[in-house]
């Protein structure tokens, strides 16, 4: 099978290959390039390198919808002048005197750029087919196994259940541990609804706990104070990939008899004490929603080193059915399951995990050179030496008073900046179970979160410091 970096170009240049392919070429050979670039379309020449317009992932897919490459039709065929309809494309094409194309301008007006948006490619896109043409679309499949196996081994865990989504695999996790009715789990005050919620769902009681100023996380030592003789477990979310101190609360936890369900949804390759985030609990759970470091659109996992607990996860993910008895209830079950379809698509990304870690590390570097010395802008503290967090969204504080003007002026030239999550004691779905939390209401106040994928280059981030500056000031 032809590696999409094999396609013909007539560049020399890896960045105008990238973005190229030949008039020639069959869609495929367009569709795969213009995933594995990130733009979305690719250049097309002729063979001496001439340009001849751009395909674009829209006019490749009606294309391909309508039988396209079952006929002799190329990217030739479904390309578009260079003109009017590509003027938000993000480049602009650089011609030599006779027209061919050896460069390309991003000077130019910018598509909008979503905070987060999946980073899919050719691998992504075969493995999908793939599940498809074995006709194996459901919730059994080979996809299925190996993904719940590879994913496991990433995180050092012996078992990996793959559920539809990530809130469903907390909801999952807590129901196999038996925690409902009259329970206590302690869950921080900074995090997604998803972690409180589920809690809620098993009928038992959050008991929220501010976060550290420093970690953004839950501390061993506020869990402590929380424990009543009603806690059955504890819940630490590792936010916006920062591990919480997971030996402390591991140890605190032992000592008490607590069960750990760690929500690892932002916090994919993280690691604390050389060990990653995810293998500390009795059950891990983790998100593949479509923002998340590794996704399969939807879809989740939970991660034990129980063998009897994950057979109590499986049998209860698939409606409470005995595997060996078919139809068999004994309990009343979910339907929690992942596709095979999704899975394959999961497998792609776990092979290239270490590659998008790597990418959204590169983009926090960048944000965090061209940004600090802001007025007012400050970026996640330090962690200890015994921590390594990872690039979920890249995160900066602002001044309070200036962040809306800000979301807004970043809105107005077509770029995403999204605002922390509201801390839970602030909201009226969570009224009953507020408490103090001043550390938690201080991020939710003054946090953002900066675009984060492979769109986010020096000239982008350039871009976004033109905005911070317009707002609050320029770089002293």
């Amino acid at each position: 099978m032809i590696e999409a970096n094999e396609l013909k170009t007539t560049t020399t240049d890896p960045a105008v290959a990238a973005m190229t392919c030949v008039e020639t070429d069959a869609l495929f050979a367009g569709l795969e390039r213009a995933l594995d670039n990130g733009r979305g379309f690719v250049f097309v020449t002729d063979a001496g390198g001439r340009l001849k317009g751009f395909a674009s992932l829209a006019a490749m897919r009606q294309a391909f919808l309508k039988g396209g490459h079952l006929t002799s039709q190329t990217l030739g065929d479904v390309a578009e002048p260079w003109g009017s309809s590509s003027v938000l494309l993000g480049v602009e094409p650089v011609l030599n005197g006779e027209g061919r194309l050896i460069g390309i301008d991003e000077d130019v007006p910018q598509p909008f750029l979503p905070v987060s948006e999946p980073d899919l490619t050719h691998r992504e896109m075969r493995y999908a087919f793939d599940a498809f043409l074995s006709t194996w679309i459901s919730s059994t499949g080979d996809y299925i196994r190996r993904f719940e196996q590879d994913f496991a081994d990433k995180v050092g865990m012996a078992h990996g259940v793959a559920t539809s989504n990530g809130t469903v695999s907390l909801h999952l996790a807590m129901a196999t541990l038996g925690i409902g009715e009259g329970d206590e789990v302690i869950v921080p005050d900074l995090t997604f609804a998803a972690s409180i919620n589920t809690v809620m769902h098993v009928g038992a009681r959050p008991v929220l706990v501010d976060v550290d100023r420093d970690t953004w996380c839950m501390s061993a030592e506020a869990v402590e104070r929380a424990i009543t003789p009603r806690t059955r477990a504890i819940m630490p979310v590792h936010v916006f990939g920062r591990p919480a101190e997971m030996t402390e609360i591991a140890e605190l936890a032992k000592a008490r008899g607590l069960y750990i369900i760690e929500d690892c949804a932002e916090a994919h390759g993280a690691k604390y004490d050389g060990q990653p985030i995810g293998s500390f609990s009795d059950i891990s759970s983790f998100s593949f929603f479509a923002n998340k470091i590794i996704t399969t659109g939807e879809g989740g996992i939970c991660l034990t080193n129980d063998a009897d607990i994950a057979a109590r996860m499986r049998m209860l993910r698939d409606h409470g059915m005995r595997p060996e008895r078919r139809y068999w209830h004994e309990e009343p079950g979910f339907n929690f399951r992942m596709t095979n379809m999704q899975a394959a698509i999961g497998c792609a990304q776990v092979e290239r995990m270490d590659e998008l870690l790597a990418m959204r590390a590169d983009v926090n570097a960048r944000y965090v050179k061209a940004l600090s010395g802001i007025p007012g802008v400050s970026f996640p503290p330090a962690m200890d030496q015994r921590v390594e967090p990872v690039t979920w969204f890249s995160c900066a504080q602002v001044p309070e008073d200036k962040r809306a003007e800000l979301i807004a002026a970043c809105k107005a030239v077509n770029i995403d900046l999204r605002p922390f999550f509201h801390g839970l004691s602030s909201m009226p779905a969570y009224r009953k179970f507020a408490r103090k939390c001043p550390n938690s209401a201080w991020l939710s106040r003054t946090g953002v979160n900066l675009p984060t994928s492979r769109r986010v280059d020096d000239a982008m981030v350039a871009r976004i410091a033109g905005v911070f500056e317009s707002v609050l000031g320029r770089n002293s």
